[in-house]
This record gives structure tokens, C-alpha cells and sequence, in this order.
């Protein structure tokens, strides 16, 4: 905002710990948000979003397309059996899927209505091996239903929930901007944030065909947008 001659040929690493920009990297990094490194062709510093920080970046999008989307019937199925040696690229690999919006049939069966195109790419470094890691387009064949195999992969009484209890903080919502303390509407809507930013992280988003009956998502959405929409028309 105030160029000189020294800011604007200093090197990236210059102004981010000049302007504390370094320190919020750092607590990214740490926080496996994000990870940097050194792009091999140019060798600049390269910063990107790890899975995790792809996941909570999605906590402020909008589910409905996801919602709306169709399913071909199949389901995308990951079955790994990795040794004991390899326990920490197990674990990574179970937060992976998670974030992912995977369903876990049990810990080293998972799936999901989406195709994969893409997908062994970002398994690396673990290769896709017959006799570890595998991954498949399927379709049930001994009765199982769709509505089973949600139930039995995803933990929609959790998700739920969750979802009512932001529908809850959605009906306390406040009804006059202009008269109530500044600290309890900011108070409000920093709850409104943290509760549905658990709602996000935990729900899958199953095209909508795939819901169960009791599923609380979509009609909390609705109200959240039909009130915050009349908060925005209130006088602050």
C-alpha cells in the first residue's frame, strides 16, 4: 500500500515476515493446511493447499450443486490392505478419503458415488497395487440396496445432528440489528459460522437422490439463506 523502492524488489520471504504474513504461512504449513516447496523448473517458492486445505476450503461453498448432481448408479469402492511398516501412509490415507467425502464401509473399505477420474493420481506415494490398493467401479449384487449401503458407510444421525443444531441457532437468530449490542451479534453469527462449518466438514453431500428421508441438510440451508438474506435487509 506504501511502495518503495525497497518493498518492491524485496524478495517474497522479505515481505511475509515483515508484514506477519509469515507467521499465518507457518501455522498453515503446521497445521497441514498447506504445504510449500520449491517448484523445480522456476525454483520459486511454491505454496500449495494440502487435502485438508482443500476440505476446509469448500466449508464456505455451496452444497446445492452437489445436492443436484446425478448419480449413473455406480459405486467407486477403495479397498487397501497396507502392512503395519506403513501406518502413517494408512492414517493419511483415511484422512484422505474422509476429506474426500468418502463413506467408510469399515477402515480399509471405502466408497463413494463419484467417479475417480484423477483420483490414483493424488494416492501418490502409494501405488495402486492389486495386492494392497485397489480401486473399483461397482454394483451391488446380493440385495443390497442404495439406502443400505448410505446407512452403512456414513453417519447420517451425526450429520443430522449437527444440522439441527445450527437450524436451532438459526431460530435464535437476531431480530433487530439496529438495536441489539454489536458484541452479541458478532457473537451470533461466530457461533453461525463455527456450527455450520461442522456441518460442512462432516457431510458428504450425497446427490440428493441418495439422501436418506431424515436428512436435515437441505431444509437447514434453506432456512439459513432465507434468514441471513433477511438479516442483510435489516439496518445495521
Amino acid at each position: 500500500m506504501q511502495p518503495t523502492w525497497r518493498n518492491l524488489h524485496s524478495s517474497f520471504e522479505s515481505w511475509a515476515y515483515g508484514s506477519g504474513f509469515l507467521k499465518q504461512i507457518q501455522r498453515l504449513e503446521a497445521q497441514a493446511y498447506i504445504e510449500s516447496g520449491r517448484d523445480k523448473k522456476s525454483g520459486k517458492r511454491v505454496i500449495r493447499l494440502t487435502q485438508k486445505g482443500v476440505a476446509a476450503a469448500r466449508l464456505g461453498g455451496d452444497p446445492e450443486p452437489r445436492w443436484q448432481r446425478r448419480w449413473d448408479g455406480k459405486w467407486r469402492v477403495i479397498l487397501f490392505d497396507l502392512p503395519e511398516t506403513e501406518r502413517l501412509a494408512r492414517r493419511k490415507l483415511r484422512e484422505k478419503l474422509a476429506a474426500s467425502g468418502f463413506g467408510c464401509m469399515q477402515r480399509s473399505a471405502w466408497l463413494s458415488p463419484d467417479p475417480m477420474d484423477g483420483f490414483a493420481a493424488q494416492l501418490r506415494p502409494l501405488a495402486v497395487n492389486a495386492a494392497t490398493l485397489v480401486l473399483l467401479d461397482a454394483t451391488p449384487c446380493g440385495g443390497e440396496s442404495a439406502a443400505d449401503l448410505v446407512a452403512a458407510a456414513w453417519n447420517f444421525s451425526q450429520i443430522n445432528r449437527a444440522w439441527k443444531s445450527l437450524a436451532a441457532h438459526l431460530d435464535a437468530a437476531p431480530q433487530d440489528l439496529a438495536a441489539m449490542p454489536k458484541g452479541r451479534v458478532v457473537r451470533w453469527v461466530t457461533k453461525e459460522r463455527y456450527l455450520l462449518q461442522r456441518c460442512l466438514r462432516i457431510d458428504p453431500f450425497l446427490p440428493k437422490q441418495l439422501l436418506p428421508p431424515t436428512y436435515q441438510g437441505i431444509a437447514t440451508w434453506e432456512k439459513r439463506r432465507r434468514i441471513l438474506a433477511n438479516l442483510a435487509r435489516r439496518p445495521a
